[in-house]
């Protein structure tokens, strides 16, 4: 296929690209050079998108102001970005006979829904209601609502809710990979299964590691998650100790992957027992 990926020079944008570019004809989009990036464009120029968007057969949408964007670039800009920059590239999409989107999402935008209403842990399946919290997840959500719009014309397009994926210290990469986290190679796996012929509308998966744990431990997980962790990991206290690390000592939320591995056949490989081997 010839894919179109836009932020292409970015930390997901590259993954995935670099994925992509081992069985399939990638075009990069970004606002900066970047190893695969033969575009240099804004996602907002509607003339550049015409262009580049004749001859794709896919588009895959990361471009996007991140929440380390909130404070630094005014509400106006989220918007322009991540709003009207995906209707620009849907409806260029649209023109260009382009059948499949699949945009980028966070799991950030589950907002207020994310903290806990009594002692137990969330669950978060893609069930949960999104409830934004700030212009990040208000226009992310609103990015989605345009794919699902798109999708009623005809087109397929798939939303992939990436949970956490900073860089950041390494006991906090390592906890978060436990419930709340995901390598970037994961996320470029999740991109390239969701690009496969078989789904069809819109939908939405949540794409993180996976998660040890069980829905009937999510008052355990709150309350004491140091023995949440240690009854699925007895040798995390040995490998923490070794580093001067403490355990958590609560987990609010599990984000769930459940759908995506059973609607994309997604198998996240850099869990939270792979930091250590």
């Amino acid at each position: 296929m010839r894919v179109l990926v836009t932020g292409s020079s970015g930390r997901i944008g590259s993954a995935i690209s670099a994925r992509l570019s081992l069985r399939h004809q990638v075009v990069g989009l970004d606002l900066r050079p970047g190893p695969l990036t033969s575009v240099i464009g804004d996602i907002c120029d509607s003339r550049l998108l015409a262009a580049t968007c004749t001859g794709l057969d896919a588009l895959v949408h990361t471009a996007s102001l991140h929440a380390p964007d909130l404070g630094i670039c005014p509400p106006e800009e989220f918007r322009r970005v991540n709003i009207e920059g995906t209707r620009r590239l849907l409806a260029a999409c649209g023109e260009a006979g382009v059948r499949r989107f699949v945009y980028t999402s966070t799991t950030s935008l589950y907002g207020h829904s994310l903290l806990p209403a009594g002692n137990e842990a969330v669950w978060v399946t893609e069930d949960l209601q999104p409830r934004p919290r700030d212009i990040y997840d208000e226009t992310k959500l609103a990015a989605e609502a345009a794919c699902a719009e798109a999708a009623r014309s005809g087109m397929t397009c798939v939303s992939l809710r990436m949970s956490r994926c900073f860089p950041e210290h390494p006991r906090l990469v390592a906890i978060y990979r436990l419930y709340r986290g995901v390598d970037a190679a994961d996320v470029a796996q999740a991109h390239e299964l969701a690009l496969a012929p078989g789904l069809t509308g819109f939908d939405v998966f949540n794409v993180s590691a996976h998660s040890p744990f069980a829905v009937t431990e999510c008052g355990t997980l709150l309350a004491d998650a140091r023995t949440a962790v240690l009854a699925h990991h007895p040798w995390a206290l040995r490998e923490f100790a070794r580093r001067g690390w403490e355990l958590p000592e609560s987990i609010d939320r599990v984000y769930v992957v459940d759908k995506a591995i059973a609607g994309l056949g997604y198998r996240p490989a850099h869990n939270f027992e792979s930091l250590f081997r």
